[in-house]
């Protein structure tokens, strides 16, 4: 008797395993290029949509949240941002360019309830989770011709804390920095929320923000300077900050660890752009750290130090939350952190961000700053 092949099946099976295979592939080759994983999540919903008719309506793409199921689907996704503008071009740090209505910012300060108790919702999440990621990619963004290794950086051990906590100052250089959030006390641009003296909306609010969540959820001693430095004028501010800075360690010498905040001023003119990523289903700002040298000639015997404490804090960063960092920026300047071993510019989001976003992010900020003073 003679055996009919049936080769409907075999052809079925090898589909099968042709499909599973290039999957496998798929996984190990591409999505674990960051180019290609890019290139793919850059323009996955239009692959999506166009595999998936129904998610290609406006309201069904807003309900399904393709980002988000993307991220679930593939964890790798995450520390890829998202491009919000259709039509925009790539700027660096994969920034989004937005439109700056003034006429949006009415309605902003009438949902301001609504995103306070958004914000509480995302400190739930972020206080109850046990998350952490065992990836972490350490980038400079060397503005001198100093050599950094950034490998050995992270394998030299790196503590603040001897027995006991440090104290923290945090204060600001550029004080009237603010964000893309209503306020009527404006400062140097008439119509734009680029500056304001209210602190309610510069990086002030972000700092005492920082500072509670540093003394609540973590019992440190923190001081918080609102010493305004660049108003009414600009030039000079960091001679004005190296003052401040000094009073507090004349009055305060238990202070070790020195935080200039300030938010990043990306773009020009109406079109501002924001730096942010998505955590547990909010938007939070993007954090970049900058550490100064004595490259311009100025007294500096700290950087290396600096360096070391931003590269470890960059870790800790990564670690809890991989897609909120930024390029750590090494800079020619000296930004007055010759003061400490332990000084550095923290930069919350850009002038694109809203306000909430960068509240948002001094959760991973301090966590990060315990993690790295405690040597973790």
């Amino acid at each position: 008797m003679v055996k009919v092949v049936d080769f409907k099946k075999i052809v079925l099976v090898a589909t099968i395993f042709f499909i599973l295979g290039t999957g496998f592939l798929v996984e190990r080759l591409i999505f674990f290029n960051q180019t290609a994983r890019a290139v793919i999540f850059r323009y996955s919903k239009e692959i999506i949509s166009f595999n998936l008719p129904i998610l290609s309506d406006g309201s069904a793409n807003e309900v399904f949240k393709i980002e988000n199921l993307i991220r679930f689907s593939y964890p790798l996704f995450a520390a890829t941002s998202v491009q919000e503008i259709e039509d925009s071009p790539t700027y660096e740090d994969d920034a989004i360019v937005i439109d700056y209505n003034q006429d949006v910012q009415k309605a902003q300060k009438n949902g301001q309830i609504e995103s306070q108790n958004e914000y509480i919702e995302f400190q739930k999440y972020f206080e109850n989770s046990t998350q952490k990621s065992g990836f972490y990619n350490i980038e400079v963004m060397n503005q001198t011709d100093y050599k950094v290794d950034v490998d050995t950086l992270l394998k030299t051990s790196f503590k603040i804390f001897n027995g006991k906590k440090p104290s923290i100052l945090i204060y600001h250089t550029h004080t009237t920095e603010s964000y893309n959030t209503f306020s009527q006390s404006l400062v140097y641009t008439p119509g734009s929320t680029d500056r304001t003296l209210d602190f309610n909306y510069n990086v002030v609010r972000v700092g005492e923000e920082l500072k509670k969540i540093l003394e609540k959820q973590y019992g440190y001693k923190v001081y918080h300077s609102k010493e305004i430095n660049d108003y009414p004028e600009y030039k000079g501010s960091y001679s004005r900050s190296l003052k401040v800075i000094e009073k507090y360690k004349s009055e305060h010498p238990d202070i070790k660890v020195f935080i200039d905040l300030h938010r990043d001023a990306i773009g020009s003119g109406s079109k501002k752009m924001k730096v942010s990523t998505v955590v547990f289903g909010y938007e939070v700002a993007k954090v970049m750290l900058v550490v100064g040298t004595d490259k311009l000639g100025l007294f500096h015997p700290f950087w290396r130090q600096n360096l070391l404490f931003a590269v470890h804090l960059q870790k800790n960063l990564s670690k809890i939350c991989p897609q909120i960092t930024r390029p750590i920026n090494l800079s020619a300047a000296r930004y007055n952190q010759h003061v400490s071993p332990y000084a550095i510019i923290i930069e919350v989001g850009s002038n694109g961000n809203t306000l909430e976003e960068a509240l948002r992010s001094c959760q991973i900020i301090a966590k990060a700053l315990d993690n790295t003073i405690m040597g973790r």
